[in-house]
């Protein structure tokens, strides 16, 4: 005689894991214990509140104020309360999640600056990389929804001929389309860093990534403008 029959145990599926992807808000891997401790300080600074300018992004945000002091101070600070959340090595996909976990909240912020995706480049299509920077506006638009994005094209980096170059400039085309003339601003400082050829000033940029003080210079000046517009709107 055949045993009784058996029904076989139910199996749950398994929850999905969103697919990895620079518009996929994510802690960061690597150093996290240290990259979280920024996030805490900066989430403790939002919860201060008066705001008026937010820079958030990468090394060259975070890089601005220690490495150009001078233009800090002299172009930036005097527009009211500015505060830096840049964190060096960052992507989309980490300042999205930073983002959504507390950094904007409550900061009332009139302006938030964004320089996003130079480190998203080496993995990631300039398709993606834009749809990263357009969750983290759209992130921004949300929490933040009386504010001015400043969203800023990724700077020249490299060599003329390095193919991160065009897929940068095809990020740049595809972010350029986020501004709306109103919420939404776009500022493209790379011009004043090449010449004729396309290469970097190497006193801009010495290492072809990152700004020096005279780079931040240039930053700074294709900045002011587009602040003080909004800042001074409605006073």
């Amino acid at each position: 005689m055949p045993g009784p029959r058996t029904t076989p145990p139910l199996v749950m599926p398994r929850p999905q894991t969103p697919a990895a992807g620079p518009w996929i808000a994510a802690p960061r891997p690597w150093s996290k214990s240290a990259w979280l401790a920024q996030h805490d300080a900066f989430v403790a600074r939002a919860r201060q509140g008066t705001v008026d300018v937010l820079f958030i992004g990468d090394s060259i945000v975070e890089f601005f104020a220690t490495r150009a002091p001078d233009v800090w101070n002299r172009e930036i600070a005097p527009l009211g309360n500015v505060v830096d959340f840049g964190i060096s090595g960052d992507r989309t996909q980490f300042v999205l999640w930073r983002a959504r976990n507390g950094e904007l909240d409550q900061t009332n912020a009139r302006v938030v600056v964004l320089m996003i995706g130079t480190n998203n480049l080496a993995t990631a299509t300039p398709e993606n990389v834009a749809r990263g920077i357009a969750a983290i506006v759209d992130t921004v638009r949300e929490k933040l929804p009386h504010a001015i994005v400043v969203v800023n094209a990724l700077l020249p980096r490299g060599e003329p001929d390095d193919p991160l170059r065009a897929k940068l400039a095809d990020v740049n085309a595809r972010i350029a389309g986020l501004a709306d003339g109103t919420q939404v601003r776009y500022v493209d400082a790379g011009p004043g860093f090449v010449d004729a050829s396309g290469a970097i000033a190497p006193e801009l940029m010495p290492d072809k990534l990152h700004p020096s003080p005279a780079g931040y210079e240039v930053w700074a000046a294709a900045l002011r403008p587009v602040l003080g517009d909004v800042l001074n709107a409605g006073r």
